[in-house]
């Protein structure tokens, strides 16, 4: 991937990466508004909690079904049209919500329908986001850009449900939609903004649809470190998809208000940002590979202490600590993929890799509500314990930890 010419010495110098971390900030925040929107609304129109969780449901459905080939899209064309085209059907599904419920004509219907098309359009925006990045940071500001992306996540997580609450309480039932509509235009503008070529290099190789659609499964599996990091990350995905439901039943079991169960959130958020910070220093004095060990055996240590009868506030910090080391990892791993997978071929990575991480989520949300109901906290605990343990072992004797860097990435010091 080339380095961007006469790029400033500072990333916040950039002026295109400014424009991306504003329209990123804007798209992650009405992202979890809506998610936080949506449920509320249904229970307001129908008081069914099925329904509720049926259109989350429905939303997650777009990413297992397209994020292949829509990563096929990021590399064969134009990344800045796609992150425009996804942010204007956003705008207009999402504004559809108030104009009709204005009418007195909004159904559950139509709300599957637009979680439908909002979940497809966000899932582009993502992906092609994801692939320009390079394009924006620079093959040397790598690591700092995974870190600016990671940290946006943590701002979103506590900005974004109170604002949506605080809206749905006060403005009106459909009032973080308007929120969220305005957040898709300001998102067109930073796009349009940045100057920077953001698609992949031309000419395309000339090679079939059935090709492209396994390239970045094929590139992935490919790669020992990278196929290990993989396996790591989605099994993670998969125990923890759960966990907020877990930490919800265990901390109302231990007491807790429903203001000590937010701390919980937040300083899990705040433990991602701080950790995001942290990364490149982290990387720069142990090296990527003991810190994915580092990771998984602290995480395997500080879970245990939820099975003691602790306050909201301290399972919140012990909650804030294990993100922090999530959020170490997500960073040192998303500079790693994107410095070693050649641009051209970054989409399709990332559209795998949307595909089976994703795909995770739903089931790994069900086992949990399933071993909750069938053996009660404690024993999911110890249940969650034993996986994170497999992990950190599976982590330590990997021999994809240990290989030699694939022959198509650059040759890579350990500390």
């Amino acid at each position: 991937m080339a380095a961007i010419e006469n790029a400033p010495r500072r990333l916040r110098d950039n002026r295109d990466f400014r424009f991306w971390w504003g329209g990123t900030v804007l798209s992650a925040i009405g992202d979890e508004v809506t998610l936080i929107a949506f449920p509320l609304l249904v229970l307001f129109l129908t008081g069914s909690p099925t329904h509720a969780g049926l259109v989350g449901g429905v939303a997650a459905v777009p990413p297992l079904l397209l994020s292949v080939p829509i990563g096929v899209l990021a590399d064969r064309t134009s990344r800045r049209a796609l992150m425009l085209g996804g942010s204007v059907v956003s705008a207009i599904s999402i504004t559809s919500i108030p104009v009709v419920h204005l009418l007195g004509e909004l159904t559950l219907p139509h709300l599957y329908v637009v979680a439908f098309v909002n979940s497809v359009a966000a899932t582009v925006y993502r992906i092609a986001d994801t692939a320009a990045l390079p394009r924006i940071a620079g093959e040397e500001k790598l690591g700092e850009a995974a870190s600016q992306s990671e940290t946006i996540w943590g701002i979103s997580a506590i900005v974004a449900p109170p604002l949506a609450g605080l809206l749905f309480e006060t403005a009106g039932p459909t009032s973080p939609f308007w929120i969220d509509a305005v957040s898709f235009v300001a998102i067109m503008v930073c796009v349009l903004a940045i100057r920077a070529r953001l698609g992949a290099d031309k000419p395309y190789p000339e090679v079939s649809w059935r090709q492209d659609l396994t390239t970045g499964a094929r590139v992935t599996l490919s790669r020992p470190l990278v196929r290990a990091l993989t396996i790591l990350t989605v099994a993670g995905d998969f125990l923890f998809a759960g966990i907020g439901l877990l930490l919800i039943v265990m901390v109302r079991e231990n007491g807790a208000s429903g203001l000590e169960t937010g701390t919980v959130f937040t300083a899990a958020a705040v433990g991602g940002i701080l950790g995001s910070m942290l990364a490149g220093r982290v990387e720069d004095r142990i090296g990527m590979v003991p810190a994915v060990l580092t990771k998984h055996w602290l995480t395997a240590a500080l879970f245990p202490l939820l099975l003691v009868d602790l306050p909201g506030w301290a399972t919140g910090l012990v909650w804030g600590l294990i993100s922090f080391q999530i959020s170490i990892l997500n960073v040192i791993q998303m500079k790693y993929l994107m410095s070693v997978i050649p641009n051209s071929k970054l989409g399709r990575v990332e559209g795998f890799l949307t595909f089976i991480e994703q795909g995770s989520l739903p089931l790994g949300y069900a086992l949990t509500g399933v071993l909750l109901g069938l053996l009660g906290t404690t024993s999911t605990l110890l249940a969650y314990e034993a996986v994170l343990l497999v992990l950190a072992v599976f982590a330590t004797v990997s021999r994809g930890l240990r290989t030699p860097a694939h022959p198509d990435e650059p040759a890579r010091s350990s500390g």
